[in-house]
């Protein structure tokens, strides 16, 4: 959430515009608040089958890019809750053309960085800033995440910013729990990604076998609003009813 914010609050002032997906995290829109930026909302694509909000099509953010040349940034959220991905590196691409920032939430997309087959990382796909949460898919204690910077962004004045957000005295319990979780997957992430990866796919098939249920991966994948998917995300939707539960 500081994470979130920091990176929010250090690109658009009150008043100047973010680019963002209507299924941004309630944390992205309590930067809003507070400092006073203004939101362009871009539907997300849906799947009515599953009944679930996925990425943004590139179409629709050059869309929103034109339409609103004063903007400050883009906003994606790589993934969504559900593991889906927009195509993060033609948007990055797109606008810097346009002369705004990436800003990535990476909420649940830590182990991008540390495991192979994986989605597009944001920090590789040219983001300016990424806001990453190590106590979800990582490892460390729950309130631990990482704010990732560019070189495109001023580091001490996003320094500033997160000292709005956060205490001047934090926990260096939470603090080595980053420090020892990034080292563990730094090593070994590569090996523990393979097989969640592994045991994922396992687990879709045999659900897939049952009858009535349904567990999704990169078949729903169209070059679009679903343009790459989490094979680490496990997602169980009854055929008549829905979602019926999430991993």
């Amino acid at each position: 959430t500081a994470a979130v914010q920091a990176m929010a609050l250090a690109v658009a002032k009150r008043g100047e515009k973010i680019i963002m997906p209507r299924n941004v995290h309630r944390s992205a829109i309590n930067a809003l608040i507070l400092g006073g930026a203004v939101p362009v909302y871009v539907n997300p694509g849906v799947n009515k089958e599953l009944g679930i909000p996925l990425g943004m099509t590139v179409e629709d953010v050059e869309k929103a890019i034109l339409e609103n040349p004063d903007a400050k940034a883009v906003f994606v959220n790589n993934p969504t809750y559900y593991g889906v991905c927009s195509d993060i590196k033609k948007i990055a691409d797109l606008a810097h053309a346009h002369g705004m920032y990436l800003l990535a939430d990476e909420a649940h997309g830590t182990h991008f960085y540390f495991g192979d087959n994986m989605p597009l990382a944001g920090m590789k796909a040219g983001a300016d800033f990424a806001a990453v949460s190590m106590h979800k898919s990582g490892g460390s204690l729950t309130q631990s995440s990482f704010l990732l910077t560019a070189d495109t962004v001023n580091e001490g004045y996003v320094r500033q910013i997160i000292n709005l957000m956060q205490t001047t005295s934090g926990s260096y319990l939470l603090m080595s729990s980053l420090d020892i979780s990034r080292r563990n997957l730094a090593l070994h992430g590569r090996e523990i990604f393979a097989k969640v990866q592994s045991y994922a796919q396992y687990m879709r098939d045999e659900i897939n076998e049952i009858g009535g249920y349904y567990a999704f991966s990169k078949e729903l994948c169209d070059g679009g609003a679903f343009y790459d998917f989490d094979v680490t995300k496990l997602s169980i939707h009854t055929r008549d009813i829905g979602l019926a539960g999430i991993e």
